[in-house]
């Protein structure tokens, strides 16, 4: 009986000094590492990075840590360097999970939560193709928020233009509706952007393009008649000047310009004076003189000067292309060689001494009524729009 408890005994402390020896030499449990994960942001969009730093991780000594197992969701990578950076191309929420793993096998694992918000879509609905002066509205009302939420609209109406002064053209914020509407009044074509933004901020751009065309016009010439005239009193030796602009919105192919004077009712003074009359058109480069005549005793002393032909009169109708009606008169005015009698005109009346009075050294006639009438042919156009869109 003493020989099996003293046999017992031995094998108890057998098992007791076998446990001791493997909880040295770690044969049985390896000494795990504490692992540990830092990010800059934990909410990103779609195409952005997050960086990951697991720097802090460590392991007991004399232990090293050799290995960080990397696992993103969407891929995996092993690596020896605690620092990575991973780009995010599908929208959702990932769990990205790390293990450090050191050189006597041990291993810790820590996870973080990363949200890559979807990128909104924007897209424009409206005409490609306009002519000016017709109202233009693109629609952005079928752009998405792929998470359905609110989005804001910013659009650069002309890329032409720098409206911020930031010396770029293509990031202004004109308007900021979901519809933009514009009234083009220049052909040629007109090129913009808009930039919908979702609630977190996540931004969509797409660039639009209108063509916008000239407008397609018939033009016939009228004739039409019209006077102006002007009367006054002077003395010998005075002069009065007349200046005004008969050529606004027309051709002048005709004029006639007379003086007329007044007949005197006392014999006494007779012969009346007469004047003479001066015309200048300074941007025609042209100028005519005439004095008065009296061609009867018991007519009136008359003076004119005229023109005839002075610009050309087309006959026929004639189809042009232009931005507007208004600039389309603009060209026609202003055609080489159509371009006579624009500007002042400059008429002065000057009274001469008539020769011989009466009376030696004295004139019993010191001045004439006179007045000026000048009767103008002008060409009118006719503008017709054809060919709407």
């Amino acid at each position: 009986m003493k020989g099996r408890r003293s046999l017992s005994a031995s094998f108890i402390i057998l098992v007791l000094l076998s446990v001791s020896l493997v909880g040295c030499t770690g044969v049985l449990a390896p000494i795990s590492p504490t692992a540990r994960l830092e990010v800059d942001v934990d909410s990103i969009h779609v195409g952005e990075a997050v960086n990951f730093d697991a720097r802090s991780s460590t392991s007991p000594d004399p232990t090293l840590i050799t290995s960080y197992l990397w696992d993103f969701g969407v891929a995996q990578r092993n690596s020896t360097n605690g620092y990575v950076s991973q780009v995010f191309n599908e929208p959702g929420r990932f769990d990205v999970r790390l293990t450090v793993v050191n050189d006597v096998g041990g291993e810790d694992s820590v996870s973080v939560s990363i949200y890559v918000n979807a990128l909104p879509t924007a897209a424009i609905s409206g005409p490609t193709a306009v002519k000016t002066g017709s109202m233009v509205t693109l629609d952005a009302s079928s752009s998405v928020d792929p998470e359905g939420g609110v989005l804001v609209y910013e659009w650069d109406v002309d890329w032409s233009i720098d409206s911020n002064g930031d010396g770029n053209f293509q990031n202004d914020v004109d308007e900021t509706n979901i519809t933009l509407t514009f009234l083009p009044d220049s052909s040629g074509d007109r090129r913009g952007s808009l930039t919908v933004v979702d609630d977190k901020g996540a931004t969509s751009t797409t660039t639009w393009e209108v063509r916008v065309l000239e407008r397609t016009f018939n033009v016939t010439w009228k004739q039409q008649s019209m006077t102006v005239s002007w009367e006054g009193y002077l003395e010998q030796g005075e002069t009065y000047e007349i200046s005004h602009i008969p050529a606004d919105g027309f051709r002048i192919y005709e004029f006639n310009g007379t003086l007329t004077l007044a007949r005197d009712i006392v014999p006494a003074q007779w012969p009346e004076d007469n004047f003479t009359m001066l015309l200048t058109i300074p941007e025609s480069s042209w100028n005519a003189k005439v004095e008065t005549e009296q061609a009867s005793p018991t007519s009136n002393s008359t003076g004119s000067i005229e023109g005839t032909n002075l610009n050309p009169y087309p006959t026929e109708p004639m189809t042009y292309t232009a931005d507007s009606p208004d600039s389309l008169m603009e060209t026609l005015l202003s055609e080489p060689g159509a371009r006579f009698g624009q500007g002042d005109w400059i008429w002065k009346l000057t009274v001469d001494q008539a020769d011989p009075d009466l009376i030696d050294e004295l004139d019993p006639d010191p001045g004439n009524d006179w007045k000026l009438e000048v009767e103008f042919i002008v060409l009118v156009p006719v503008i017709l729009e054809v060919g709407m869109l």
